[in-house]
């Protein structure tokens, strides 16, 4: 009976994997944190009123403003929106749905030079998977440009057109075929979970049989 009492909870434990498995894509994932940055010669109070300003018309929401120490903060945007709030814009690609990113601008004062620096978090939702850092980072340039821009300042793209383009194209999106290699993991989880439930189960009728020798 002792063994009977094992064995189920480790059936039920096993069950509640494979129904956590199927919730994990409406959980919200951290794919990761970028930083970029630039150089003016503009006062402190003028660079946090252009990156609050740009920020704005981005449809951020500024949730710290501290001009004595330099620093801006927003809380999460949706990547999509950003992008369709850009003059240049067009229709949205769908790896942009459910992909969030957070700002914080800070400023260093060194010899003279304002060094203004833009940290991103990322976050995706729920869907599909794509380089999320990559394209966010491409979006956080296209903002750090224009600060750099409205404040007489030059920014230096790291990530190309080109390259923004090629990572849309890997995506994997809702509703399609992950890479062979995705598949093959999922596959393989998927067997694992299974054996443990037939393991559990062979276990427990061994345990429930009649045996002959008692």
């Amino acid at each position: 009976m002792k063994r009977l009492q094992i064995v189920l909870p480790l059936v039920l434990v096993v069950l509640a994997g494979c129904a956590g498995t199927r919730n994990v894509a409406t959980t919200p994932v951290d794919v990761g944190v970028e930083t970029v940055a630039f150089a003016t010669e503009a006062e402190q109070v003028a660079v946090l009123d252009e990156a609050t300003a740009v920020l704005i018309a981005h449809d951020f929401t500024i949730t710290l403003a501290n001009e004595r120490l330099g620093l801006l903060q927003t809380d999460y945007a949706s990547v999509a929106t950003v992008e369709a709030l850009r003059p240049d814009t067009t229709d949205a690609h769908p790896a942009l749905d459910n992909l969030y990113m957070r700002l914080t601008v800070n400023t260093v004062d060194r010899n003279g030079v304002r060094h203004v620096q833009l940290k991103g978090n990322f976050q995706r939702l729920a869907g599909g998977s794509a380089p999320d850092r990559l394209i966010g980072l491409y979006w956080m340039e296209r903002l750090a440009g224009d600060m750099a821009a409205g404040l007489d300042a030059d920014y230096v793209d790291r990530v190309s057109s080109e390259t923004y383009d090629q990572a849309l194209a890997n995506a994997v999106l809702p509703g399609q075929k992950p890479p062979r290699s995705e598949q093959m993991n999922r596959g393989l989880r998927a067997v694992g979970i299974v054996s443990a439930v037939l393991f559990a189960a062979t276990l427990a009728a061994g345990v429930l049989a009649p045996s002959g020798s008692r």
